[in-house]
């Protein structure tokens, strides 16, 4: 089948994972980041990132687990950072300003979200992979290892090239480490 004709049924399954999964999702990361704002964002950017990599969501085995794990480890990420980073902080205090609007921020993020699968894109096949099954679906060293019949020291070398080459590609294109943070690629 065409690529043009999987484009429907890509839609079909988001919209399905979407309508099923966002509230839910939400309320699991307003209960972390204890912010509207910061929730909606997470959750938004959330489904910005599995809308980009739909392709592999063929090799998620539970779909449920997928989204949760992703929406914790972004909401926890953000409290990490945010409790060491004062713009952070700032942007988190105005993000619980009434009157807030993220949708210039959306915009952005989209460009990002976008700039990042070109950078993965180039990377080899092997890389790619170490770096999807890592940062996309939250695999550890010793599992990606075990699944790509590699050491952990092969896996920890394609994955540091992988995260050099990355922040690089983002650098030329005048991203700063901030929004590299909110990809998890620092």
């Amino acid at each position: 089948m065409p690529a043009d004709d999987l484009r429907p049924l890509h839609e079909s399954f988001f919209n399905t994972i979407y309508d099923q999964y966002k509230d839910r999702l939400y309320g699991y990361i307003l209960a972390i980041v204890h912010s509207p704002e910061v929730a909606e964002d997470i959750t938004h950017e959330l489904f910005v990132r599995i809308w980009t990599d739909r392709q592999s969501l063929g090799h998620v085995n539970n779909i449920e687990h997928y989204l949760f794990a992703i929406a914790r480890n972004k909401s926890l990420n953000y409290l990490r950072k945010a409790k060491s980073d004062a713009r952070i902080m700032a942007r988190l205090k105005e993000a619980m300003r009434p009157g807030y609007d993220a949708v210039d921020e959306h915009v952005t993020l989209s460009e990002y979200t976008k700039l990042l699968g070109e950078a993965v894109e180039q990377l080899s096949p092997q890389r790619k992979l170490v770096f999807r099954l890592s940062r996309q679906q939250g695999m550890k060293i010793d599992e990606i290892a075990h699944e790509m019949s590699l050491s952990k020291n092969t896996v920890k070398n394609h994955l540091v090239e992988a995260l050099r080459f990355i922040r690089s590609y983002f650098a030329r294109h005048g991203v700063t480490c901030l929004f590299l943070f909110l990809f998890h690629i620092n």
